[in-house]
């Protein structure tokens, strides 16, 4: 599917350069064109016998003398249709790139020529946003269950820690439960006495 939009443009500058070369080639084009044209057409006339078929009646309506010919010699002719057709190309190329000149002075003035531009946008190509924003949704749900799913873990080591006894209230694995007792409770009795030494 193809979504067309309509966009704003305004050409500012015109590099004169780049008008001087372009109008020079096209006015070459329509030179050349025009100076050949005349030459086929010019053959193609004489082949059909047109002029000779004009003289004949200029001859008889007395517009034209017997010794004088409405073709003569064509050669100046010739000469006059290419010096035309230079001076028509190089006038039109100066004429372009003068005005090219004048329209970037014009334009940071004005502000330049305004056009609008439709541009094609081809919908399939291009992704579709709600994906993207699907995927920005999930990661974020992702990381908030992360943290949830941390804070959990840590909250548990904190409880099993503190139910858990530190060493030194465990008995000790290698000595007897029977033999270790007394030796506790003498311990007890002997700091006791050492206390009422004491005083």
């Amino acid at each position: 599917m193809v979504r067309v939009n309509r966009v704003r443009r305004i050409i500012r500058k015109i590099d004169p350069w780049t008008v001087l070369k372009v109008t020079l080639v096209l006015n070459f084009v329509v030179a050349l064109t025009v100076v050949l044209g005349f030459s086929i057409m010019w053959v193609l006339l004489v082949n059909a016998g047109v002029p000779q078929g004009l003289e004949d009646i200029a001859r008889r309506l007395a517009l034209l003398d017997q010794d004088a010919s409405l073709v003569g010699n064509i050669e100046p002719l010739f000469t006059g249709l290419v010096s035309l057709a230079a001076v028509y190309m190089l006038t039109q190329t100066a004429i372009a790139t003068v005005g090219a000149f004048f329209y970037n002075l014009v334009s940071d003035l004005v502000g330049g020529i305004e056009v609008v531009v439709l541009e094609e946008t081809h919908l399939d190509a291009q992704p579709k946003p709600k994906k993207a924003k699907q995927k920005i949704n999930q990661d974020q749900k992702e990381t908030v269950l992360m943290s949830i799913i941390k804070s959990i873990k840590k909250v548990r080591t904190e409880v099993t820690s503190e139910k858990q006894p530190s060493e030194s209230d465990l008995p000790r694995p290698d000595v007897p439960r029977e033999i270790e007792e007394p030796t506790l409770m003498d311990a007890l009795k002997n700091t006791d006495n050492e206390e009422d030494d004491s005083y």
